[in-house]
């Protein structure tokens, strides 16, 4: 029979504890398919902000070139409250809409769209 070498088994039984100690440690998802679902949520959340933003340049558009058009011919009330609507849309988050703010904007903005559709067809 063969002899064990000392120095090989005490090799072996430092590896066997250390093998112990990290199964102790807690690694939350550490399996490479959450590093993928990570990626993918970080670019549909990249995809919703675009689109946030996108829809938030649309709507300063419209509210800038129906302010020139209301400022020749409209009421001082039109122009207070499409200015107002104005700044609501620059400082609204339109990825994160609260429900009450969405109920406010929504009420302006379908005020906002008739006015818009009076002033295009005049015009």
């Amino acid at each position: 029979m063969n002899q064990y070498d000392p120095k090989h088994i005490d090799k072996a039984l430092k590896r066997m504890e250390k093998s112990d100690t990290l199964k102790g440690i807690h690694r939350p998802d550490t399996n490479i398919m959450s590093f993928f679902n990570d990626i993918e949520e970080d670019n549909q959340l990249e995809k919703q902000k675009s689109a946030a933003e996108l829809k938030k340049e649309q709507y300063l558009e419209k509210v800038n070139s129906l302010k020139k058009l209301v400022k020749n011919i409209g009421t001082k009330e039109e122009i207070h409250r499409i200015t107002a609507i104005g700044a609501l849309i620059e400082t609204t988050n339109f990825l994160y809409l609260i429900r009450c703010c969405n109920k406010m904007l929504k009420e302006n903005m379908i005020w906002f769209n008739q006015i818009y559709k009076q002033y295009t067809d005049e015009t």
